[in-house]
């Protein structure tokens, strides 16, 4: 069930003259957007709590009641004892979002839990837990789109320190100019860059970027912080994008999918085997089972980006290799079916001429072969990891079984024909 507002309503009309209206919708945390805060420093022990909990307090004194929060479970154990600061210029939201939730030294995420008719703000490290049900080919998994983005690689960091002070004549002079910054040239040889390693350069190039650590001011301390940039940085993000059906809807999965929520994704196709955490979807309303999943950008070190584009690459190519291979197969099977056929053509000739043959043996060795075929089917059908290709093997398998249960058909008027036959008995009776 949806909790929030309703922002504004749009109406089309489309080419069929038919109106349609769609509402764009938020959710209860957009209240927090309602307030401004007060200007205010915060100090003694842990900083950010007290900041989370004076910012909901001034929110509460501003807005309707129906828009406020009591402050809830505060699950955040390294909050430091820094000196911490409320401008007066941003909403609530932005002001927790900015102080605390996007700050690198303290982060966590904030949700919405309601007990007993009161509202209240969470803030925690990580909102959701781990599902048990699998998000798989041949199960779930309706589409998926993956993306490695290695743009923010950094191949050639140019550090950056504090603002340096001239003298009274670059004052006057420079009255309007920005000052220069502390770099490690003094301390590297004269370069103020540094290089990463020889193996990321050869698979990116030189991308140039430069970082500023604005509480660094000695010129060593700037190389060592510059050169842990670059020993610790990540080179890709992965996003993900599937449309999965929700099984939970028909009562065969035990959860719904929801934001939050970690979920195991495989797809061999796309080398796809791990844990992935949703942060939206898209829901529709009239195919609820029918969801599309966003999930979480997951950090890939070099070693991992270059796997997994050459495990893609191998894959497909034996991908290629086993849809050829039971290609093969099946146009064999296809073959021998039309031995099987002709087969029973023959010995219904022969019986129509008033020659019985040993019926038994005939009958039996064709149902034994039929039988052979649709566990070699079967056997394919198990190894072809393919819809495309599964659909079309599960469509000859039935084709298969259809001609098997008409055969046993057939099989019982041949006996009927040839006990008559055996009678003395002539023509077509």
């Amino acid at each position: 069930m949806f909790e929030g507002r309703i922002l504004q309503p749009t109406t089309d009309q489309g080419d069929d003259r038919v109106l349609s209206e769609s509402y764009l919708c938020e959710d209860e945390k957009a209240y927090l957007h309602d307030s401004i805060q007060s200007w205010k420093k915060i100090e003694g022990n842990r900083t950010g709590e007290q900041l989370f909990r004076e910012a909901l307090k001034v929110h509460n004194e501003q807005v309707e009641e129906y828009k406020r929060f009591e402050v809830g479970h505060i699950d955040m154990p390294n909050l430091s004892d820094n000196v911490r600061f409320i401008d007066d210029t941003s909403d609530t939201y932005d002001t927790i979002s900015d102080k605390l939730l996007d700050n690198d030294n303290i982060g966590g995420e904030i949700r919405i839990r309601k007990e007993d008719g009161v509202r209240y703000l969470d803030w925690v490290q990580e909102v959701g837990e781990k599902k048990d049900n699998d998000i798989r080919l041949r199960k779930n998994l309706l589409e998926m789109t993956k993306e490695l983005d290695p743009t923010e690689i950094v191949t050639k960091l140019f550090p950056r320190g504090e603002r340096l002070e001239g003298d009274e004549e670059d004052e006057e002079g420079s009255r309007n100019q920005s000052k220069p910054r502390l770099t490690i040239a003094e301390v590297n040889d004269g370069k103020e860059y540094l290089l990463a390693d020889q193996e990321l350069i050869n698979e990116f190039g030189i991308q140039s970027k430069s970082e500023t650590w604005d509480e660094v001011t000695q010129a060593n301390n700037l190389l060592r912080v510059g050169k842990q940039f670059l020993e610790n940085q990540l080179v890709a993000t992965g996003n993900f994008t599937i449309k999965a059906l929700d099984l939970s809807l028909l009562d065969i999965d035990p959860n719904r999918f929801w934001i939050g929520n970690t979920y195991r994704v495989y797809n061999p196709l796309m080398n796809v085997n791990e844990d992935l955490r949703i942060v939206g979807m898209t829901i529709k309303i009239n195919e609820p089972e029918q969801t599309e999943l966003d999930f979480g950008a997951k950090d890939m070190t070099l070693t991992e980006y270059q796997n997994s584009l050459t495990k893609e690459q191998r894959d497909y190519t034996e991908l290629q290799q086993r849809v050829e291979g039971q290609s093969r197969t099946i146009r064999k099977l296809e073959g021998n079916l039309g031995d099987t056929d002709q087969r029973v053509v023959d010995l219904r000739r022969q019986i129509d001429e008033g020659t019985p043959p040993d019926y038994e043996e005939n009958i039996n060795t064709i149902l034994d072969r039929i039988q052979d075929l649709v566990g070699e089917i079967q056997r394919v059908s198990q190894s072809v990891p393919s819809d495309e290709t599964m659909e079309s093997i599960d469509s000859t398998l039935r084709e298969l079984k259809e001609f098997q249960r008409t055969q046993e058909e057939n099989n019982s008027m041949i006996r009927q024909r040839i006990e008559w036959l055996e009678e003395g008995n002539t023509g077509n009776g």
